[in-house]
């Protein structure tokens, strides 16, 4: 039904540590103990890094504390509407991280002459998100705050590890039941857990927080499909929609999910026997199709819910972000490639950051490119391991392209999209390279030790 590892896709007889075709219902010690481990990791992730942040991060952060300060207000923020005081203030007196420092005198107070030189001349872009990130991130900053962490920056940043943590098991239990070796997936996570992903976005205020999360829950979706019953389906819908509403870019993680259904299906239907009529037949009666095809819809369906109450709480116009550029021929061969291996690369360039975040994208780089194209190399044509780095590799490619003509038709305009956009793709990227290393020895190990240099490497950038 879904994905599972069955012995055309390893050729290797000890990959099946479980009954044939099904996945143990509890995970055995060993097992428990790497999810406990990786949940470590991103805690002390959080709370080593998340303490030096002393300015803002440039990815959004302003609009974002904006957001989170106003959630027990008026839950919401409304396009066109100013930012708060709280928000103002803040920017003001830390600065923002590789660009500079306001006059020490906004810090004390701001006047409305000093409004044009906030961001966005002093309103909010964060009302493109629903509340669900801001929401739950000011739920999970109370207790810190009851334990003398009274700032709401402060608080919120240190939630971030939450959302990375249950990224990382949901990430090792998907590899295990992958059946990728212990060693391979827990190092695989922990890859993730100390990727400049991961830096950017679960140590400050970010709705990219979600992003790691989408795609490793949609890709747990995917592997619970392969169990009788309409739980698994109703599951992977709910996930979709779920993930999307967190995010609009973590739609990518839903349509590759969906892609590699259907590619399965498209492989059971075609490469059996008959006539080419009873084979497409075949293929459109599949219950794979109807589960992408909901999933994508539904995703879809929960985005535009949001816009139209979005657009009933309007209070003014959308600010110019003045990022505006003309989108010829080079910028779609850019977008084309933007998220296969750009995401490696974080928020924004490694170089910017220092050696540590180089070695860090580097090694999340090599891991990506190798895993995906290798696995696309090395798996036999019509299993499920190529679809799963066929759907992959080809979201991946299209997403940039039509994420950018869609922001044309919506917006009137084109901006180059960053690559943090496409974050939630990673954990479908790590899948390919666990099943690809998983396969030799040598290779299995070597997952842990680069996990654990990229971990060592982001630990050790200054905040």
């Amino acid at each position: 039904m879904s994905l599972e590892t069955t012995s055309s896709d390893t050729d290797r007889p000890e990959a099946d540590t479980s009954r044939p075709g099904r996945f143990r219902s509890r995970p055995r010690l060993i097992d428990t103990i790497l999810c406990v481990v990786l949940g470590l990791a991103s805690l002390l992730l959080g709370v080593w890094i998340t303490p030096q942040h002393a300015t803002v991060s440039p990815i959004d952060e302003y609009v974002y504390i904006d957001y989170l300060a106003k959630v027990p207000t008026q839950i919401i923020v409304h396009k066109g509407e100013e930012t708060g005081q709280y928000a103002r203030l803040y920017l003001s007196c830390h600065g923002v991280r590789t660009i500079g420092f306001y006059p020490d005198s906004f810090c004390e107070h701001w006047t409305a002459s000093d409004v044009a030189r906030m961001p966005n001349t002093g309103k909010t872009t964060a009302d493109l998100y629903t509340p669900l990130y801001f929401g739950a991130t000011w739920l999970m900053a109370q207790p810190l705050r009851l334990f003398g962490i009274t700032d709401i920056t402060d608080a919120g940043r240190l939630t971030g590890w939450t959302w990375l943590a249950a990224g990382a098991i949901l990430l090792y239990l998907s590899l295990r039941r992958l059946r990728v070796h212990p060693a391979t997936a827990a190092g695989l996570g922990l890859l993730m857990v100390g990727s400049l992903s991961a830096y950017w976005s679960n140590t400050y205020i970010s709705t990219d927080a979600t992003s790691l999360l989408a795609g490793s829950l949609m890709l747990f979706g995917l592997t619970m499909l392969s169990r009788p019953g309409r739980r698994g389906a109703i599951l992977f819908v709910l996930f979709g929609v779920l993930v999307t509403l967190a995010k609009l870019q973590n739609l990518m993680a839903v349509a590759a999910a969906a892609l590699i259904l259907l590619i399965m299906a498209a492989n059971d239907a075609f490469r059996s026997e008959g006539v080419w009529r009873e084979r497409t037949r075949t293929f459109f009666r599949d219950r794979r199709i109807l589960i992408a095809a909901i999933a994508v819809v539904a995703s879809l369906v929960g985005q535009v819910i949001w816009i139209l109450i979005r657009n009933a709480a309007t209070v003014g116009t959308f600010p110019d972000q003045g990022v505006s550029t003309p989108f010829g021929k080079k910028a779609f061969v850019d977008e084309v490639f933007k998220f296969f291996p750009g995401v490696a690369n974080g928020a924004i360039q490694p170089s910017q950051v220092g050696f540590a975040a180089v070695i860090a994208a580097t090694l999340m780089t090599w891991v990506i490119v190798a895993g995906v194209l290798g696995l696309l190399a090395a798996a036999k044509r019509g299993t499920q391991h190529e679809a799963l780095a066929l759907g992959s590799f080809v979201v991946a490619l299209l997403a940039g392209p039509i994420l950018a003509v869609a922001n044309i038709a919506v917006s009137g305009y084109y901006f180059s999209l960053p690559p943090r956009y496409g974050m939630s793709l990673i954990p479908f990227f790590l899948a390919c390279a666990g099943v690809l290393f998983t396969r030799a020895v040598w290779t299995r190990y070597l997952a842990p030790a680069v996990g654990l240099a990229s971990y060592v490497a982001v630990m050790s950038i200054p905040g």
